[in-house]
């Protein structure tokens, strides 16, 4: 008996830069948008091809929101590792930063299986993808 395509998706936490250093603040604000989006481009193209993806820069928007009381080490530390030690499987390290590295450095720990690019995903519904 095969394994149910459920049984072979993949949980991928995916790892980035978020926050730039060294830039100005007008510069960091739209370099943090533009890292926030590519990770959610990412993560939209591991859907398509029938994974399950963990953005862990959408806190981007819990944390700036009016209503937010914690300190941004609670999204990066405690909100982040939960789903990094306790939900994914995979890890999927898009370019090196302080806090990439860092997840990159505890997926190893977890021995979980490690994606330098989205073209090493498999596809598990075998469609063409564009815009990848």
């Amino acid at each position: 008996m095969g394994m149910s395509k459920e049984a072979e998706r993949l949980r991928i936490y995916i790892a980035a830069p978020y926050m730039p250093r060294g830039s100005d603040v007008h510069d960091a604000a739209r370099i943090a948008q533009q890292n926030v989006d590519r990770v959610i481009e990412a993560a939209n193209y591991i859907h398509d091809i029938g994974h399950y993806a963990f953005v862990p820069h959408l806190t981007h928007y819990l944390h700036i929101h009016y209503s937010c009381k914690v300190d941004r080490g609670v999204w990066y530390y405690d909100y982040d590792n939960t789903f990094l030690d306790l939900w994914a499987n995979a890890f999927l390290y898009l370019a090196p930063s302080f806090g990439a590295d860092m997840e990159l450095k505890r997926a190893k720990e977890k021995d979980l299986l490690i994606f330098a690019s989205i073209t090493e995903i498999p596809n598990l519904r075998q469609e063409e993808i564009v815009n990848v």
